[in-house]
Order: C-alpha cells, then sequence, then structure tokens
C-alpha cells in the first residue's frame, strides 16, 4: 500500500537520521583511532565512506519523491528543501571522518609530539552539536538550534588555541617529527571545526523551517 505524504516524510527523516548517526559515531571513531594508534579500524573507517554517500543518495530520492505528491505547504516544502542540504552536510562530515582515519594511519607508529587533549575535546564540543542539531531539527526547537549556533565560536577558539600550540612546538623545536606532525594534526582540528560549522549550518535549517527567516552564524 503506498504510503502518505506525512508518513513517507516521517521515513525520509528516519533516512537523515540514520545518516547522522552513521557519521557521528564515524566522527567519533575516526579520532579513536588516532589517539590509538589503530591502523585496522582506521582502514575500515576509510573503507564505509561509501555506505553514508549511499546513505545520501537514498535521502535525495526520498526528497524527489516527496516533491511528486501534491504541491506540499510552505513549511512542508522548507522541510524537504533542507532534507537534501542537510544530507550534504553529513556527507561532508563523512568524508572529513574519512580523512582523520587517513592521518591517523599515516602516525599510526609514531609517538605523538604532544598529548592529545585539545583535539579530543574539539571533537566532543563537534559532535554533542551535531547530535544537539539534528535533535533540533527532527523535534522543530528554534530555540535549541540558536544555541547549536552559538556553541560555534567555543569550537573555533580551540581550534585556534590547537593551532597556535602546534605552531609554537613547530617554532621552538623544528625536528623531524614535528615537522611532519604538526600540519596532520592542525589538519584534524581543522576538520573538526568543518564539523562544528555544518552542525551550524544544519541548526541555522532548522530555525529557518520553524520561522521561515534565514539567520547566519
Amino acid at each position: 500500500m503506498q504510503r502518505s505524504f506525512l508518513e513517507e516524510l516521517d521515513h525520509v527523516q528516519a533516512d537523515l537520521l540514520k545518516m547522522g548517526e552513521m557519521v557521528e559515531r564515524t566522527i567519533k571513531e575516526a579520532i579513536e583511532t588516532l589517539k590509538n594508534h589503530d591502523a585496522a579500524k582506521a582502514r575500515s573507517i576509510v573503507g564505509s565512506d561509501d555506505l553514508i554517500d549511499n546513505q545520501q543518495i537514498v535521502i535525495e530520492e526520498g526528497a524527489i519523491g516527496l516533491l511528486s505528491f501534491e504541491a506540499p505547504i510552505a513549511s512542508d516544502f522548507r522541510r524537504i528543501i533542507a532534507f537534501v542540504k542537510i544530507a550534504s552536510d553529513l556527507e561532508r562530515i563523512g568524508d572529513y571522518a574519512s580523512n582523520i582515519a587517513e592521518i591517523a594511519l599515516e602516525l599510526k607508529d609514531e609517538e605523538y609530539i604532544k598529548p592529545l587533549i585539545h583535539i579530543p575535546m574539539l571533537a566532543d564540543i563537534a559532535l554533542n552539536m551535531l547530535n544537539a542539531s539534528l535533535k533540533a531539527f527532527v523535534t522543530s526547537d528554534a530555540g535549541l538550534a540558536e544555541a547549536v549556533c552559538k556553541k560555534d565560536d567555543e569550537a573555533d577558539e580551540i581550534c585556534l588555541h590547537i593551532a597556535s600550540e602546534l605552531r609554537d612546538m613547530l617554532v621552538s623545536d623544528p625536528n623531524k617529527r614535528t615537522v611532519n606532525q604538526v600540519p596532520k594534526l592542525l589538519k584534524v582540528a581543522e576538520h573538526l571545526e568543518r564539523v562544528a560549522d555544518h552542525a551550524t549550518n544544519i541548526a541555522e535549517q532548522t530555525i529557518f523551517i520553524c520561522t521561515g527567516k534565514r539567520v547566519r552564524y
């Protein structure tokens, strides 16, 4: 039996949440592989990127299917468009997870030039923002979405702190290991900061759905 418009809308939203869970887990695992020098897990993460890409296609096709129903009301139309945009944000986050796993592979045999403290801290902030942004989207909670947007400054500050600390280490002791690791660890921090940016994008989509107003943080 053919599903109704609202049933299909819920179905596509469920697919989106599934994709969100996939990328959250993958980012978390990528940071663990970096911390633990887990080469086998890092290779698994790199190899699983296609699964996230395929989930994006499922969501895009679902959104197209929703447009085949009779013209949706404005709020439903905004949500359909948001499905596609959020899936794109999540796909990019999946790419960052794969990139971090590749860096973990490159550094698998090296002792780190400093303990990994602020990178996991930044990852926690970015993942909490992502989780909250998806929750805000599903529940149409503009207040929670706005709180996610305001959290982005904290992620930016930690990323800047990591960059400053790594560059200082490079200047003070430019040995072979430091020269090799600084750009790689800096790239990890930049990827995590971009995760926070994409979480902010999702939150901005939620605010638009709830209010009809475009916001930029």
